[in-house]
């Protein structure tokens, strides 16, 4: 007999992937918020007269929050119901974004920025879970290709979006109209989920208290410095986080009603390593390429991100064609070629054609990166039980944040020391922007090499 909120094969119709088109929209939105803030971050700074640390905690309170709170808000949507939880997550993230919009100083922006990144900590993991739960068979692996092609568009769009939200200046909003449009996205996905979405729970248990408070320590230790660059601070907040994930694992063998069971782990752990190499080599990718085209060609933010509309028109158009996990590998091994081909026209090719050069590069790319996203999560995903899917979809999720931010520390981190200062600094001019876009570009390479290698284990 099928559960009550499970779908199978035959049950699914246009109910369903209406539902569907709801969980996605709130995802894009939520994804797309991180990025699209960072691009929108030296205006918040002029506007509200703020410090630059006072804007690195606008973009790291979201990106900390977030992380912490995943895996706890998937577990919660498994004990209390997926769709309650996601339609409360949504609402409170547009409240969150309103907040935001309206915040008249840089310590009132970041304390909202927090909240919305709870509110998307309780939201997000449920969209894995109530895919889990509606769909079944060919249709679920439809479904969660879609989902990864919305992961991958919502981290590229962000710069192009942000970029012209800026350049347009709506109604003289500025940076504020980049919290706002959540709104009425967001009002619209809770209407459409609230009718279409069909709830689901897994196993009747309670919440494991003592681990969900360990975990946020240990993620929120681990991150932080990460998040802020790395400052000299940054080793305390790293060592006791060590000791909270070390306490974490030894809390939770053995343990009935464990927040992240140990089964999960061993299921889900060589698909956790392939999306982390393919997520830290994207994020450091955007960020390198975002300073080799402002700071080194010298273009606005709005052209720059114009540069990077082929790689999104082209992980799109993938995405479609790309929901088996047996194309993982054509994905990572074009992802591979384009890098080339990007670190041969940052050494070669004159600094008034780089632009036009790059172009072809960061198509192949996209397509690249979408035959990878789009059926990634369902491989790793098609080895967990329904039952722990918020679970599941919690771990996934915060392994791409730490995938995030381990590749814009280390990659931002090795940008800068091969380039001999931070971007802008008097003196370096455009060979030393191509030498170190050349040098931080094949250590993504590297990592694009070694997502193909681990989808043998992921896919197989």
């Amino acid at each position: 007999m099928t559960r009550p909120g499970i779908r199978t094969e035959a049950a699914v119709g246009t109910r369903q992937w209406i539902a569907l088109a709801s969980v996605l929209l709130a995802t894009f939105m939520g994804l797309l918020d991180g990025s699209i803030v960072t691009v929108a971050v030296p205006s918040i700074q002029d506007d509200l007269n703020a410090s630059f640390g006072e804007a690195q905690l606008v973009v790291a309170g979201y990106t900390l929050a977030y992380a912490v709170g995943l895996v706890t808000g998937g577990r919660l949507g498994d004990l209390y119901g997926r769709r309650r939880l996601f339609t409360a997550g949504v609402a409170a993230f547009v409240a969150a974004s309103a907040a935001c919009a309206l915040a008249p100083a840089a310590p009132v922006l970041i304390g909202t920025r927090v909240l919305q990144g709870l509110a998307a900590a309780v939201m997000l993991p449920q969209v894995l879970s109530i895919i889990q739960a509606s769909f079944a068979g060919p249709a679920r692996k439809t479904a969660l290709g879609m989902y990864g092609a919305t992961v991958g568009l919502a981290a590229i769009s962000g710069q192009i979006v942000g970029g012209g939200l800026l350049a347009w200046n709506l109604l003289g909003l500025g940076w504020r109209a980049a919290f706002l449009v959540n709104v009425p996205v967001g009002v619209l996905a809770v209407a459409v989920a609230r009718r279409t979405v069909a709830e689901s729970r897994g196993p009747r248990t309670r919440l494991d208290l003592a681990g969900a408070v360990l975990l946020a320590a240990a993620l929120a230790g681990l991150l932080l410095p990460a998040a802020l660059g790395w400052p000299a601070w940054g080793w305390a907040p790293a060592v006791a986080g060590a000791a909270a994930l070390a306490a974490f694992w030894f809390a939770e063998r053995g343990r009935a009603h464990a927040l992240v069971p140990l089964r999960l782990l061993g299921r889900v752990v060589p698909g956790l390593l392939t999306v982390l190499a393919f997520y830290a080599g994207n994020a450091g990718f955007f960020l390198l390429l975002a300073y080799h085209l402002q700071a080194g060609l010298g273009l606005s933010p709005l052209a720059g991100a114009l540069v990077f509309a082929p790689l999104g028109i082209g992980f799109a158009a993938a995405s479609v064609a790309g929901r088996r996990s047996g194309r993982i590998a054509t994905g990572a091994a074009l992802m591979t070629l384009s890098l080339a081909g990007v670190v041969a026209v940052a050494l070669m090719a004159p600094r008034s054609g780089q632009a036009a050069w790059l172009v072809p590069a960061l198509a192949m790319s996209g397509v690249g990166q979408g035959l990878v996203a789009a059926p990634l999560i369902g491989a790793v995903l098609a080895q967990v039980a329904p039952s722990d899917a918020g679970a599941a979809g919690g771990i996934l999720l915060t392994a791409t944040q730490v995938a995030n931010a381990c590749g814009v520390t280390l990659i931002g981190g090795l940008f800068a020391a091969v380039l001999g200062g931070a971007p802008g600094t008097a003196g370096v001019g455009f060979p030393h922007y191509a030498h170190a876009t050349a040098v931080t570009g094949t250590v993504v390479l590297a990592l694009a090499v070694l997502t193909g290698a681990l989808t043998r284990t992921t896919t197989r």
